[in-house]
């Protein structure tokens, strides 16, 4: 099968077709005939790193695509087209992306609350990525960000950083403040319904609270996704495994 690329560097599957990031033309995604399509994406040329579909995507169709230069595009017909969002960015340089969970009915005022790590920091957006405030300037380059399940109701949000340690926010992901003793190089982040998942360049650690940290011994991962059935899948140099 013809592929979009040599190099991918993130990719989605939304059930029905796969969106491949890193791609020559920013993303790329499969066609019903076996083949592959690029993506409009309103001129950016700049590699995609990162794709955080939303918590409502069968609904909304919306994805967004974290650019190396280019800043964060926005999608809202399940990654055909793709416009730029850079709206409050300093920093185009954006490394990774997390989705609050969809606010509880009936909250005021409504909120689809989305984050961005970036070389210079954290960015946070209260309106699906359509606009962004930098919430964090963290002295490395944020490579990781996970929210707590129970973020509407008091739960924390997590930042891993390359070289700068562990960050957390307990005010809805307006202020952060490091984590003592924890990894300084933090390449994977997962929040669980029981706790939380990281990777450094060594090994996965587990935590129950978010601030202290159990190593496993388990080889490290570059990517944590945790299945419909609530699997936790770990991918790495050595290959895909579960954690359990």
């Amino acid at each position: 099968m013809p592929q979009p690329d040599h190099h991918p560097s993130c990719c989605y599957h939304d059930g029905e077709r796969l969106l491949v990031g890193g791609a020559t033309y920013g993303v790329a995604y499969t066609t019903d005939d076996g083949g592959w399509r690029a993506s409009w994406m309103d001129g950016v040329t700049a590699p995609v790193v990162c794709l955080a579909p939303h918590p409502h995507y069968e609904h909304t169709g919306v994805l967004l695509a974290g650019s190396s230069g280019g800043g964060i595009l926005r999608s809202a017909n399940r990654g055909r087209d793709f416009f730029v969002c850079n709206f409050g960015l300093v920093d185009f340089d954006v490394l990774t992306l997390a989705w609050a969970p969809p606010q509880p009915t009936g909250d005021w005022p409504p909120l689809e609350v989305v984050f961005a790590g970036a070389s210079n920091g954290i960015y946070r957006s209260p309106n699906g990525g359509r606009g962004w405030k930098q919430i964090a300037d963290l002295p490395a380059p944020v490579l990781s960000l996970a929210v707590s399940p129970a973020f509407h109701h008091g739960g924390p949000v997590l930042a891993g950083t390359e070289g700068a340690g562990l960050w957390r926010s307990d005010d809805g992901g307006y202020t952060f403040r490091p984590i003592p003793d924890a990894p300084e190089v933090i390449n994977a982040l997962l929040a669980l319904p029981d706790g939380w998942l990281l990777s450094d360049a060594e090994r996965i650690w587990r935590s129950q609270d978010g601030n202290r940290w159990t190593p496993l011994d388990l080889p490290p991962a570059l990517t944590f996704l945790r299945t419909r059935q609530g699997a936790v899948l770990a991918g790495g140099m050595e290959g895909v495994f579960q954690v359990e």
